[in-house]
């Protein structure tokens, strides 16, 4: 392994070096070998039931008195969250998705609680409780549903509706496109929450709903009235991809996440940390690709020459190792100044590093597929998969045009005129 900024973490928190451990030897006993697109696809949603039991699904969640019991772990499950100290919840998740891209993006859905970490965080007791059983002890995944066909990452654009009936909801809209739209178990839905007489007065084009605030709710996929609608991707084929349509579905006024008006604050949160994990997945299949490219690159010569002694390529896997070290140490200090349970995180920064990891990985791989000639061009090489895995990832989760501008306009408005854009690391 090529030293990288992810060797260093668990030499900066020590206490991690055990997590890693687990991590690797878990990835080495079920996914021993970067996944190739010739090779069977591996079964996914097992391998994320076999993480539960692990122990490896829960360790970035709030550990408190009341903790849920799992519904489907060993007796061990606490002993692996136990050795997370709660200060470095975040960048365990980091680390464990970095490791998990290098054998492949799809990997990215088998440890910690991910996009369910919204119910347990917000959700009243009981759907916190629900939700931790299914997708923590049970290994179940749980989906988030926001960009809708007509508004792609514009939150105040969309027009899917909950009318509030006062004890319980009704859910209409479209969401697309939206991962894991078969595996998921429940979704996060963010939605606008309308009183019925503005829900019939509203116009056709739903100008006046970008006046409404941002909503969240759970919404278990078996609820009567979701309809799904699946398409082919190019890239990330490990889980479904497709649309979710909402029927005037019933919606228990329980599964409000937070209050309404509170989704704003629940995306921001959650996604600046997320947008960290698809970051560094993306970056830990740049790594895997440069090491292999390095050691082709000793195999292989040009005439007499070895490959690895052409200046072009050394110069081209010198730039590619350089942004990919770059890029990781960014997202991994981003990650240590989040606070566990806190709001106030650098949505600016962590966008832009999400933006400038995903750049930097496609080019490596790129790099990477291009010095292996044609046989990086087949599917009995990881390359040509890795290419389009983290492509689709330059899109989701807002794409990387966006990002970068989030952290434009934050800077030219000077909304976090005391955050240092990089934080120095205290000793």
């Amino acid at each position: 392994m090529f030293l990288s900024e992810s060797c260093a973490v668990p030499a900066r928190h020590p206490a991690l070096k055990d997590f890693a451990c687990r991590v690797t030897d878990f990835l080495d006993m079920h996914l021993p070998q970067p996944v190739t697109e010739e090779a069977a696809r591996p079964p996914w949603l097992d391998l994320r039931k076999h993480a539960a039991r692990a122990g490896l699904t829960g360790f970035d969640l709030p550990r408190t008195d009341a903790e849920p019991a799992h519904a489907g772990g060993l007796a061990g499950d606490r002993d692996v969250t136990a050795v997370v100290p709660p200060h470095l919840a975040r960048v365990a998740q980091g680390l464990a998705m970095f490791l998990a891209g290098r054998r492949d993006c799809d990997a990215r859905e088998i440890f910690s609680s991910g996009h369910g970490a919204m119910a347990v965080r917000y959700g009243r007791p009981l759907v916190a409780r629900a939700v931790h059983d299914r997708v923590v002890g049970g290994g179940e995944l749980a989906g988030v549903a926001s960009s809708e066909p007509h508004s792609g990452s514009d939150l105040r654009g969309l027009r899917t509706v909950a009318v509030d009936h006062g004890d319980h909801l009704l859910l209409s809209g479209t969401k697309g496109l939206v991962s894991r739209v078969d595996e998921a178990t429940g979704f996060v839905v963010f939605c606008k929450v309308v009183r019925p007489e503005q829900a019939a007065a509203q116009d056709a084009d739903g100008a006046w709903l970008r006046q409404v605030p941002l909503s969240a709710l759970w919404l278990p996929t078996a609820s009567a009235g979701v309809l799904t609608e699946t398409t082919v991707p190019l890239g990330l084929r490990g889980w479904s991809l497709g649309h979710l349509h909402f029927d005037n579905v019933r919606v228990g006024r329980e599964l409000l996440l937070g209050m309404p008006g509170d989704g704003r604050r629940i995306f921001d949160t959650h996604f600046s940390g997320w947008r960290l994990m698809m970051a560094l997945v993306c970056l830990g299949a740049a790594t895997a690709a440069i090491e292999e490219t390095m050691a082709r690159a000793r195999r292989r010569s040009v005439g007499r020459t070895s490959l690895a002694n052409v200046p072009s390529v050394v110069s081209r896997l010198g730039t590619a190792a350089a942004e990919v070290q770059a890029a990781t140490a960014w997202c991994f200090s981003l990650l240590e100044r989040i606070e566990p349970e806190g709001d106030d995180v650098d949505v600016a920064a962590c966008s832009a590093a999400k933006a400038l990891a995903t750049d930097a990985a496609y080019r490596a791989v790129d790099i990477g597929l291009q010095l292996h000639g044609s046989e990086g061009y087949t599917r009995r090489t990881p390359m040509e998969k890795r290419l389009r895995d983290i492509r689709g990832l330059r899109i989701a989760d807002g794409p990387n045009d966006t990002l970068y501008g989030v952290l434009a306009h934050s800077l030219l408005a000077g909304s976090r005129p005391t955050a240092p854009l990089v934080a120095q690391r205290q000793a």
